[in-house]
């Protein structure tokens, strides 16, 4: 995970960041375990803010994570908190118990393909633009 500070070089920050850029999309695994979820998301949505490269720009899913450890009222609070900082009602998920694996794939499959024709789409527009024809 990303900690603070990432952006400017703190731990391999900047170096995972450098290689996430490479990524179509991202999913954010926020861990339900920690106390406060949405300062938790704050914190790596900032450094991918300050990092900047088109980052901050890319589709992301965020996600509770660890949900098996957690009570179902816990659930319910800590996605409540993480969806009112993400702005989007996050996945629930356990890595250990298999819950939600399958939905997020299934989103970040269709993100990824969304991400793929908008890219290529604007590939195709700069081309044409600069005159070339296929």
């Amino acid at each position: 995970g990303l900690i603070e500070g990432a952006h400017a070089g703190i731990g391999l920050g900047d170096k995972f960041l450098a290689h996430v850029e490479r990524c179509a999309v991202l999913l954010h695994l926020v861990d339900g375990t920690e106390e406060d979820v949405a300062t938790a998301y704050r914190t790596v949505r900032t450094e991918i803010e300050q990092y900047g490269h088109g980052l901050e720009l890319k589709p992301e899913l965020v996600a509770l994570s660890k949900s098996d450890a957690l009570p179902d009222e816990d659930i319910i609070h800590k996605r409540a908190a993480l969806a009112a900082e993400a702005g989007s009602d996050p996945l629930v998920l356990s890595s250990v118990a298999g819950h939600g694996i399958e939905h997020a794939l299934r989103q970040v499959f269709q993100l990824v393909g969304g991400a793929r024709n908008a890219a290529t789409e604007a590939d195709q527009s700069e081309l044409a633009s600069a005159g070339w024809r296929p």
